[in-house]
């Protein structure tokens, strides 16, 4: 009896012993358990607080960069502060903005809010950043103007693209915006997400509470307790993330606290702990049900049990996780998911919609899935493409060892629907020889990628005929280049072989003269055509604003056009109306190009007995010191057709006709006529009738101006300014009443020998005494060798060896001697555009004349200079 009491009792020890021992390893394998859900939590909540961090900064940036647009487009306004205070503009802007309210603060620091009394803000940080030129984003709490909690977006408005600054736009969103867009959640229960400054303050919250709060003196202690103050304010200031636990109502929660990118705030955001709870609890269910068995069943057999199922379960719930993981994953990128099996013959439905217009049998066989497929495709030769490439013997045939995915492409009709899909099929297992038995089929809905393709396709295709079009426009262009240019050139060439043929006949080389600079003015047009079109397509065509009268250009064009129009038997007539401010601040070389172009060319196609008129009419503008000019060209000339009207501003382009055709033109005229309009921000009309004529109406808005003391005529003709020659160039001597410059020194600057020898003599010519130079050095060392006074004036080509004219120019006014400083210097260069006479006047010439030089125009310029007039 003791023998077996002992044995019962070390049976009773051994059982409790191993019960005992078994209670304390489950207990550990719990709280491991335990552990490791909530390590996975602070790992979720982690990644979480990142992406979320980057959703806000993306935001964030994206409304900087929208605030920072419309300050840009109200810096551009003409008058941006009247336009930015203007309630209207303010309360307009809003509407179409995503911003649920834009304000303006002007340059003294008053916010203007539409339907708001103004208030002082000068003191406010976004007032001082805005008005040193930068833009950013502000929380201000309890602002003066609404008294609520707001982000504030800014930036700067100016006045004009770079000019000085005027105030800023203001602009927030509804705070109810900013909770959506943190509102977050972990397998159903709501997490908390804050945005936070830097000091701790809470900006925004996903279920709105704790705004305005103290997260660090308010939150921390009590809420979070399980932190560490001093992480957490370095979290907030963007030195470190910090992740950690807090005790929540339902147990533990993970909490982490991050820096939004580029903004310098920080987003907290938590586990909730009920989550945590919940997965600690699932996790263990398990285990509890083991323990419960383990206490009513014999102890080893159980222990043994409750390690297998332990372990199964764990196998089980890991295979289940992934398996869900993977399918949620490829659900997203799919929209059918279905698993094939060729063994069993059969299809399983695993994810995916399935609506009442489009029902979907969840499970099947595979030939009745392959009917459900045949049935969807739209078209026949469709349907028996999926009849041929899908059925099981041309799958198994398709893929052969090392290929595991096909990929087809088809137009469905689910319940009239019409979409294109993508099918996948993707062998996930293979018997021993290789042949397929398990796969995936996945469809992807990839109708808007086929509408992007066609766009795509017809786009180019819409480029390949306008390059086409264009390369056609400019080959018609060269060929008539060719014969246009030749034309002046046969003239010029012909009419020198007479004159040397006519040398003992003054009258007749006189005649072959004028005619050789008729052609060779019409040549020079030609050329400056072509290069006005070149600056234009490359973006250095600029207005050089200056005072223009307009009746004086008018008077011009009268003269220059009456003539013209009398010799060809044309009635010509100029008028103006209603013209209160004739002073106008315009660029007066391209006013005149548009004058000229415009009535060159109504005076080319009419025909005798016709008339050509040009009206001025100065109508009232909205803004103020400004008027609306209407400039009218009409004539009775040939007209145009309607559908040539479509494409008249058109480069190269020429109308075909019997009428025109021998009417010589580059096609450029009136395309550059529209360009310049378009730059002085005016507006170009036509209207024509074949037979009756041509009406061109051009609208500018010109600011009023006064003339400097004297009547300020329209620009004089420049190279670059595509003007046809009005006449043969006059005997440039010195005009009746006007004294010569006989006896004037000229030093001449000019490297090419023929040039030189052109220019000395026709300065000879003029009375001047000529000296030259070849290149700059050579200039330098005449005039520091010369007594002062011994030259008047300096003639200065720019390209040149050794130095160049504009660095020779350059030396002369750095010159240690007084006269050689005081030396006037005239630029004449065959760089013609606006910007080189501008950099010539940079570097200290008196004048600029372009190349080939007018006589006139050089002995005018020069009695100008040298004060002989």
């Amino acid at each position: 009896m003791e023998g077996e009491g002992r044995k019962y009792w070390l049976s009773v020890v051994a059982f409790v012993v191993v019960f005992v021992a078994v209670i304390i390893t489950f207990s550990m394998f719990m709280q491991q358990t335990s552990n490791r859900i909530v390590a996975q939590a602070s790992q979720y909540v982690t990644d979480a607080t990142n992406q979320t961090a980057k959703l806000v900064s993306t935001f964030m940036q994206n409304t900087q960069k929208d605030i920072e647009t419309i300050a840009a487009l109200a810096s551009e306004s003409p008058d941006a502060t009247v336009v930015a205070t203007s309630e209207e503009w303010l309360r307009d802007v809003g509407e179409i903005s995503p911003f649920d309210s834009i304000d303006f603060v002007d340059a003294d620091g008053m916010q203007h809010s539409p339907g708001r009394e103004s208030v002082d803000v000068s003191d406010r940080a976004y007032y001082q950043n805005a008005m040193a030129g930068r833009s950013g984003i502000e929380c201000v709490f309890n602002t003066r103007l609404t008294h609520e909690n707001l982000i504030y977006f800014y930036a700067p408005v100016r006045e004009g693209a770079d000019g000085p600054i005027v105030g800023l736009l203001l602009a927030h969103y509804d705070e109810g915006r900013l909770n959506d867009l943190l509102q977050n959640s972990f397998f159903g229960y709501e997490s908390h997400v804050l945005l936070c400054l830097p000091t701790g303050e809470v900006v925004a919250a996903s279920d709105g509470s704790l705004v305005g709060t103290n997260l660090v003196t308010d939150v921390a202690e009590e809420g979070l307790g399980g932190a560490r103050a001093e992480n957490l304010e370095r979290a907030l200031h963007g030195e470190e993330s910090v992740s950690f636990t807090y005790t929540g109502t339902s147990g533990v929660g993970s909490a982490c606290v991050t820096n939004v990118p580029g903004l310098n705030w920080s987003i907290l955001e938590t586990f909730p702990s009920a989550a945590t709870e919940e997965m600690i609890n699932a996790a263990n269910e398990g285990g509890w049900s083991a323990l419960f068995v383990i206490v009513a069943v014999f102890v080893v057999v159980i222990v043994g049990i409750v390690g297998y199922n332990t372990r199964r379960h764990r196998r089980l719930t890991q295979s289940m996780k992934d398996r869900i993981d993977v399918q949620a994953g490829v659900g997203k990128l799919t929209e059918r998911l279905v698993l094939i099996d060729f063994a069993t013959d059969s299809f399983r439905y695993m994810s995916g919609p399935v609506t009442p217009k489009d029902p979907y049998e969840l499970a099947g066989t595979y030939d009745e899935m392959l009917c459900r497929l045949e049935g969807l495709v739209v078209g026949e030769e469709a349907k028996q493409d999926v009849r041929e490439r899908f059925s099981r013997d041309a799958v198994i045939k398709a893929m052969p060892p090392g290929v595991d995915n096909l990929g087809f492409e088809y137009q469905f009709d689910r319940g009239g629907d019409l979409k294109w899909e993508d099918i996948n099929l993707i062998c996930v297992e293979r018997d021993g020889d290789g042949v397929p038995v398990r796969l995936v089929y996945t469809t992807q809905d990839v109708t808007v990628m086929k509408a992007r393709e066609k766009q795509m396709q017809q786009a180019m295709e819409d480029s390949y005929r306008a390059a086409v079009a264009a390369n056609n426009a400019k080959s018609d262009f060269l060929s008539r280049m060719s014969h246009d240019i030749r034309t002046p050139m046969n003239a010029i060439i012909g009419m020198t072989e007479l004159a040397r043929m006519s040398e003992h006949d003054p009258a007749r080389v006189d005649d072959c003269l004028a005619k050789i600079t008729l052609s060779s003015n019409h040549l020079l047009s030609l050329i400056n055509e072509v290069l006005d079109l070149s600056m234009i397509e490359n973006g250095r065509l600029v207005l050089n604003l200056g005072a223009v009268d307009l009746r004086s250009l008018m008077a011009e064009m009268e003269t220059m056009f009456s003539q013209r129009c009398e010799e060809s038997s044309i009635r010509f007539h100029a008028a103006t109306e209603q013209l209160a401010h004739p002073v106008v601040e315009a660029d007066g070389l391209r006013l005149r190009q548009i004058f000229v172009n415009m009535l060159g060319n109504a005076v080319k196609f009419t025909p005798a007995g016709g008339s050509v008129s040009v009206r001025l009419v100065e109508h009232p503008a909205r803004i103020e010191g400004c008027s609306d000019y209407e400039f009218v060209f009409s004539d009775t000339g040939c007209g145009m057709a309607p559908s040539f009207v479509e494409h008249v501003f058109e480069p190269f382009t020429r109308e075909h006709d019997s009428r025109t055709e021998h009417v010589e033109g580059t096609g450029l005229g009136l395309s550059i006529v529209q360009n310049v309009v378009s730059l002085m921000s005016g507006t170009i009309d036509v209207e024509s009738r074949e037979g009756a004529g041509t009406t061109f109406t051009v609208h500018v808005n010109l600011r009023h101006a006064a003339l400097p003391g004297r009547t300020v005529e329209a620009a004089p003709t420049a190279a670059g300014a595509s003007c046809e020659a009005t006449a043969v160039e006059e005997n440039a001597g010195a005009p009746d009443g006007e004294a010569s410059l006989e006896g004037a020194r000229v030093l001449l600057v000019e490297d090419n020998e023929l040039n030189s020898e052109i220019a000395a003599a026709l300065l000879e010519s003029l009375g001047l005494a000529v000296e030259c130079a070849f290149d700059g050095q050579e200039a330098l060392d005449a005039l520091e060798g010369a007594a002062p006074g011994h030259f008047d004036v300096v003639l200065m080509d720019i390209q040149m060896p050794v130095m160049n004219g504009l660095e020779a120019t350059r030396a002369i006014r750095a010159s240690d001697r007084a006269d050689i400083r005081a030396l006037p210097v005239v630029v004449l260069s065959a760089n013609a555009f606006a910007e080189d006479v501008q950099e010539s006047k940079r570097a200290g010439a008196d004048d600029h004349l372009s190349k080939p030089i007018s006589v006139k125009d050089l002995a005018a310029t020069l009695r100008g200079i040298l004060g002989r007039s």
